[in-house]
């Protein structure tokens, strides 16, 4: 194939009508790869870019846009976000370059921890710009359920304890949770998301309320409660109509080895295949969690993507 000269600028610099075709092209993969709309990402992505305040680089040839890469900091917090190459350019590191050029922008400011998931990204196996500058890192298994091995596994699940639906005033209580359910393996996830109860907050109120992963399932989320407190809990989304996703699974080290993870993960999977009538059903798990995979596979999920997790803690408040 023959080389396109090639230009790196602002991503705002792009014309909008050149990012769109790049888009779609991303678009069809996560729903083609990944089993996720790109609906959220693509409206935030556009109304950023449409206030000018994007933050990140673009990659473009004769053709167009092939490839872009984009970041944000808030609080000082940093995140880099989406970073795709269309099919063109891919396997010629160009997404290990802007990705470099993302975090030279980034690890120069000093934060407080910068945060990448490269599941949605056209190189999920991308390491080593992270490695370079010292990030942890930790590699993730996103895994897909589909009915008709759901129905072969499943099997008889009896409750041990009653469960409830999880709803929005619910919050509070599931983020102690889930803090406590991540403490021990804090070392081992490379993400910064759970290393507070404020940080906790902060992804289950976008989980719930704003809805990062698709409609939030309040029925279909399961919790299980001793003494007004949260012990276990399975939220349940809808990245894409027909498919599921269990966006957190969480038990308190005080309640774990009693079935209480299997059976709020059961009866969330239940109200996706019976009552909703999803076709498929996917979640991802640290690659390290020898015990939250054996619970996974025992229920019929196969591994789809493997991908990574990094972290690079900075000066601490």
């Amino acid at each position: 194939m023959v080389m396109l000269a090639s230009t790196l600028q602002p991503i705002g610099a792009v014309p909008m009508t050149d990012l769109d075709r790049l888009f779609d092209e991303e678009a069809s993969m996560w729903r083609k790869d990944l089993s996720w709309s790109f609906e959220f990402t693509r409206k935030r992505l556009e109304s950023a870019l449409l206030e000018k305040v994007l933050t990140g680089f673009a990659l473009t040839d004769e053709l167009g846009a092939c490839a872009y890469a984009t970041y944000a900091v808030n609080d000082e917090q940093g995140l880099v976000g989406s970073f795709f190459a269309t099919e063109r350019v891919r396997g010629r590191g160009v997404e290990a370059d802007l990705v470099t050029r993302v975090l030279n922008r980034m690890v120069a400011r000093n934060l407080r921890a910068i945060d990448c998931q490269t599941l949605f990204s056209s190189d999920p196996g991308l390491t080593a710009p992270f490695i370079a500058r010292g990030f942890e890192s930790a590699s993730r298994i996103y895994m897909s359920l589909d009915r008709s091995a759901w129905a072969e596994a499943r099997g008889a699940t009896p409750p041990i304890m009653r469960s409830k639906p999880i709803h929005r005033t619910d919050v509070p209580s599931v983020t102690r949770l889930v803090y406590q359910a991540h403490q021990e393996r804090r070392a081992l996830d490379a993400s910064s998301s759970f290393d507070t109860e404020d940080s906790c907050e902060k992804i289950l109120r976008q989980v719930v309320l704003d809805h990062v992963c698709g409609p939030f399932d309040s029925l279909g989320s399961r919790r299980i409660e001793v003494g007004g407190e949260a012990v276990a809990a399975c939220l349940l989304t809808w990245p894409l109509p027909e498919v599921a996703h269990l966006s957190e699974v969480a038990t308190a080290p005080s309640h774990r080895r009693r079935g209480l993870a299997r059976q709020c993960v059961a009866e969330s999977l239940a109200s996706a295949f019976e009552r909703t009538g999803a076709r498929s059903a996917t979640l991802s798990v640290t690659a390290s969690n020898r015990a939250a995979l054996a619970l996974y596979e025992s229920f019929g999920f196969k591994p789809l993507v493997r991908y990574e997790s990094h972290v690079l803690r900075g000066p601490q408040p």
